[in-house]
């Protein structure tokens, strides 16, 4: 009788052994997309401006002067004619404007990540709240560096909303 309970937990033992060998694997662990370091270049609203949505990569020098030539297009308060230096060799920028506004807006380029191949630009566009009232129309922009890279570009939008007099 004595050895029964000694078979009786060895082919348990083999049995737990067995069961935990031939699980069916599950999914691979899921990984954050890699954030990317980035500099902001410029972040304002420009008052007085008028156009429209820019959502643009420049790679190398003309195109740069051709992305900035078109932001300062509206009028408004005028940016400096030539563009912010970068470094195109090691570097790339990405802008985001926002339609011309009524009134207090912001967008931000929250943030950027390696994902599937490609850069996923994490971006809050936040119109002026429905109670705001202004004298003045503005088009807010943001624009950054970050190290450069051939993928292609994604942008993805969330929308908010900026408060009265901020």
């Amino acid at each position: 009788m004595r050895s029964f309970p000694r078979f009786a937990f060895a082919a348990a033992g083999l049995l737990v052994l067995a069961c935990r060998g031939s699980a069916i694997p599950g999914p691979p662990p899921r990984t954050a997309p890699a954030e990317i370091v980035l500099e902001t270049v410029l972040q304002r609203s420009i008052p007085g401006q008028s156009g429209g949505e820019v959502r643009e990569v420049a790679r190398d020098q003309d195109s740069w002067k051709a992305l900035w030539d078109r932001l300062r297009e509206g009028g408004g308060d005028v940016l400096p004619t030539d563009p912010p230096a970068v470094d195109f060799k090691k570097d790339l920028v990405i802008a985001a404007a926002m339609p011309t506004q009524p009134c207090v807006s912001k967008v931000t380029i929250r943030g950027i990540a390696r994902s599937g191949g490609e850069l996923v630009v994490d971006l809050l566009e936040a119109p002026p709240a429905p109670n705001c009232t202004c004298f003045v129309s503005e088009r807010p922009l943001h624009i950054v560096r970050l190290p450069r890279s051939a993928d292609p570009v994604r942008f993805e939008a969330e929308r908010g909303v900026t408060p009265c007099g901020h």
